[in-house]
């Protein structure tokens, strides 16, 4: 009987090794998929975390308070500080909201108007041309009977989609604390089980990955406030009584991933059409040039002020993280390159030395 070769028993060897660590990669992201609703909630607390671990870091130098006191004093500086904003700004938030729910079906019927009143005009001037093209932007009906008319959801959803979202926030910021607190203990913990010969390399990714997601989070923070003043002076010149509040929620929905930025723009639009028409085009223009401004000037200087990352290479991260791991990967493919990018600077001398 023939003796096999050693190139084929390392073959075979190696084929059953890939197709065992293909099983299990496939088994492990289906639990990934079970478990990620409890994962998202981790990995926001952990990344609230890190947006306040400077202010604590802070505090426990200035003060030389314990973690956990450095920890409640954070967060009782940043309660104290939204409830002074709220202080400040609801008396002019809640005119501006009653405001608008109160003249909303009049600028709604108005604005219908104005559609119609243009549509005519449009169709009249394409007959005239011989263009046998007639124009059907809206109905006659305004858009308050459309909205009457649609399915509204039951109040009764809308309370459990409420309660869950609060939920969910609520799991997210108490995770948190329970990140501040503990985490640096828990992060000892795990560079101690890899061995004193691979616990700097350990301690060093770990706080790659900690510092490249912190600058994220914070760059994003500072590119939305940004975009939230911009929209609002813009507004405010175009004489729209609820600019402040337009211009908070755009800000707030540049948060958003991947469809943040058309929602930030279309929003003030939409005010804009509703509460001073005449100046759409001039608006709309100018809100146009703030966004690109901002995401595609000022965003990539920022990331790369706060991750070290060329603006290129943050473009390329965008795009390799999305085609990698779609919705996601477009979101955290940013900290995920500046994490990487750290490592490599870490570990490339030590490859490049002859063995």
């Amino acid at each position: 009987m023939n003796a096999v070769s050693p190139n084929w028993q390392r073959l075979a060897i190696f084929g059953v090794c890939g197709s065992a660590g293909v099983f299990l990669a496939g088994s492990a992201w289906q639990v990934v998929g079970v478990l990620a609703p409890v994962l998202g909630l981790f990995f926001g607390g952990w990344l609230l975390s890190c947006v306040l671990e400077p202010l604590v870091g802070q505090i426990t130098l200035h003060t030389r308070a314990s973690r956990s006191g450095a920890v409640v004093a954070a967060y009782l500086s940043v309660v104290s500080a939204l409830g002074i904003v709220w202080i400040v700004a609801a008396p002019t938030l809640a005119l501006q909201l009653t405001t608008s729910v109160t003249n909303l079906p009049s600028q709604v019927e108005a604005a219908t108007q104005r559609i119609l009143a243009a549509q005519v005009i449009a169709s009249t001037w394409l007959a005239q041309h011989g263009v046998p093209v007639q124009l059907d932007l809206v109905s006659t009906r305004s858009f308050e009977t459309l909205a009457r008319e649609s399915a509204a959801p039951s109040p009764l959803t809308a309370v459990q989609e409420l309660t869950s979202a609060l939920g969910s926030a609520g799991m997210m910021l108490l995770l948190s604390v329970f990140f501040l607190v503990g985490g640096p203990q828990l992060a000892d913990q795990v560079i101690s089980s890899f061995g004193d010969r691979a616990a700097p390399d350990v301690k060093f990714v770990l706080t790659a990955i900690h510092g490249a997601f912190e600058s994220f989070a914070r760059a994003q923070l500072i590119q939305a406030l940004l975009f939230a003043g911009a929209v609002w002076v813009c507004l405010a010149v175009a004489q729209v009584e609820t600019a402040p509040l337009v211009g908070a929620i755009a800000g707030a929905l540049l948060l958003v991933p991947v469809v943040g930025a058309a929602l930030a723009l279309v929003f003030p639009l939409v005010a804009v059409v509703l509460w001073n028409p005449s100046a759409t085009l001039v608006v709309s223009i100018g809100l146009v040039l703030l966004q690109q401004l901002v995401l595609n000037v000022v965003g990539p200087r920022l990331m790369s002020e706060q991750l070290g990352l060329p603006p290129l290479l943050i473009f390329f991260a965008v795009l390799a993280g999305g085609q990698v791991g779609g919705f996601w990967g477009a979101v955290f493919g940013i900290p995920a390159m500046a994490a990487l990018v750290a490592c490599l600077g870490y570990f490339r001398p030590r490859w490049s030395c002859p063995s």
